[in-house]
């Protein structure tokens, strides 16, 4: 068995359109659709899926809230944002629920299924028509916002953690904390990483 995915769009074609493409991928399985946030939750609980693709816009529920909410109850399923358009403070509101990635349906084939294969590794995907969003400051704080992973690697720097610890206790690679590291180091505008929790204490990124 692949990656399990659940697929939450209220378009039909959407759902059926890659549910059909999966098919033809190895690696990935599709074990359900759902067209509302309430089905999508509803069928997270009796499918399992490793991973959840949730659109933006649903009938119910924004996508930002359906994945805090799936995130919550099912903390070893990833969730991504899988959206049409690219609005800024959805986009933000997204990253700041915890997703595990933001992709745009427009994206080419291969790269979404090589994103939803890192995803399902462990690692956080962000569409590279999306990632300059993500870069550029908030318009009323003027800060650049760390994504929930990103704090969590601050937090475990500000007890000392070495890389090898950092990836130990998220499960993920050093290569993956050495990027985000290096995001961190970025949008802090910090020099290593003491300037960086210096820098998060200040803006109350972390607390004593």
């Amino acid at each position: 068995m692949g990656i399990r995915v659940l697929i939450v769009d209220d378009h039909p074609v959407v759902c059926e359109g890659f549910s059909q493409l999966f098919e033809f991928v190895d690696g990935i399985d599709v074990v359900g659709t759902a067209g509302t946030g309430a089905e999508g939750l509803e069928r997270m609980e009796r499918l399992s899926p490793d991973l959840v693709l949730v659109d933006l816009s649903l009938p119910d529920l924004d996508g930002a809230t359906l994945a805090a909410q799936m995130h919550k109850r099912h903390p070893d399923s990833r969730v991504v944002i899988f959206t049409g358009g690219a609005d800024p403070g959805e986009v933000r509101r997204a990253v700041a629920a915890g997703v595990d990635g933001v992709l745009m349906k427009t994206m080419p084939v291969a790269q979404l299924i090589t994103a939803i294969r890192d995803v399902a590794e462990g690692r956080e995907v962000v569409d590279r028509d999306l990632a300059g969003i993500l870069m550029e400051p908030d318009a009323e704080t003027g800060a650049v916002p760390l994504s929930e992973r990103e704090r969590d690697v601050l937090g475990l720097l500000a007890q000392g953690m070495t890389n090898k610890d950092v990836a130990s206790a998220l499960f993920i690679s050093r290569a993956t904390v050495k990027s985000h590291i290096e995001n961190i180091l970025r949008k802090l505008n910090a020099n290593d990483r003491a300037a960086a929790v210096a820098e998060g204490f200040r803006r109350g990124l972390l607390r004593a």
